[in-house]
């Protein structure tokens, strides 16, 4: 069966100690409430039926729980293995105790996960000292899972920028590879002006630089076969010069 996990915790209260006591005995649910709950820092809950223990400890979220072993129904060694199977509750530290010393229950309860094994007898400094310490492990490992989380995700957001450059760069070396360049020797015939292409074919040198290139040529006069063409018409100098002179216009418009 799965608990819904509060949504809303607070993360800012890394000072505080939050216990949550389960135990069937309110006298001696009371008794450990009078030696905590005097503390400042320290927040104190209490879960009397085994049933409710892990509802509650998704809701309050607690830093340590102290789990009494003399349950009756579930007890305190079965709600062990339900405390760390619940996700919520599988890195709380769990503080087992019993009425009694008792070294086989004692590895029992370890083996389960238990961090830490008191009798009800013990004195109130070294209660708060142990409940101290198990909360303090607590917070310092949540902040190492967080950091842990924080790095792995500034990973995954390097891994993908890099994955969209390598992809870019592949982009532009595909580019870069269509583009057209004319290397080596032409042959072009001294009369005509054709060339030669690779399939052994005569023909214009601008259809060549077309299908080769991507420079498309435009056709004009240059200065010196425009004179020639206007005596050819039998223009006198002067007006060749002037159609020149027009022509060089009209050529820097375009």
């Amino acid at each position: 069966m799965s608990y819904p996990v509060r949504a809303d915790f607070i993360r800012d209260r890394e000072d505080t100690v939050i216990v949550l006591l389960v135990d069937d005995e309110l006298i001696e649910a009371e008794l450990f409430r009078g030696l905590l709950q005097v503390e400042e820092d320290l927040e104190f809950h209490y879960c009397q039926r085994a049933e409710d223990a892990i509802p509650q400890a998704n809701q309050i979220q607690p830093t340590v729980i102290m789990q009494d072993l003399s349950m009756p129904g579930d007890n305190g060694l079965s709600m062990l293995s339900r405390f760390r199977a619940n996700p919520t509750t599988k890195d709380t530290p769990v503080v087992v105790f019993s009425g009694e010393e008792d070294s086989r229950t004692k590895s029992l309860a370890f083996s389960l996960g238990a961090n830490d094994y008191i009798v009800k007898s013990v004195d109130r400094i070294e209660l708060l000292a142990r409940v101290r310490y198990h909360s303090r492990a607590y917070w310092n490992q949540r902040q190492k899972d967080e950091a842990t989380r924080a790095l792995r995700e500034s990973e995954r957001q390097l891994w993908d920028s890099n994955a969209s450059l390598l992809e870019a760069n592949r982009k532009l070396t595909d580019a870069l590879a269509q583009v057209k360049q004319l290397t080596g020797l032409l042959p072009m015939c001294a009369c005509c002006r054709r060339v030669r292409d690779e399939e052994n074919y005569w023909g214009e040198f601008s259809a060549y630089v077309a299908k080769h290139t991507d420079l498309k040529l435009t056709h004009g006069l240059c200065d010196e076969c425009l004179g020639k063409q206007a005596e050819k018409m039998g223009l006198s100098p002067e007006k060749a010069k002037e159609i020149a002179q027009k022509f060089k216009k009209k050529q820097k418009s375009r």
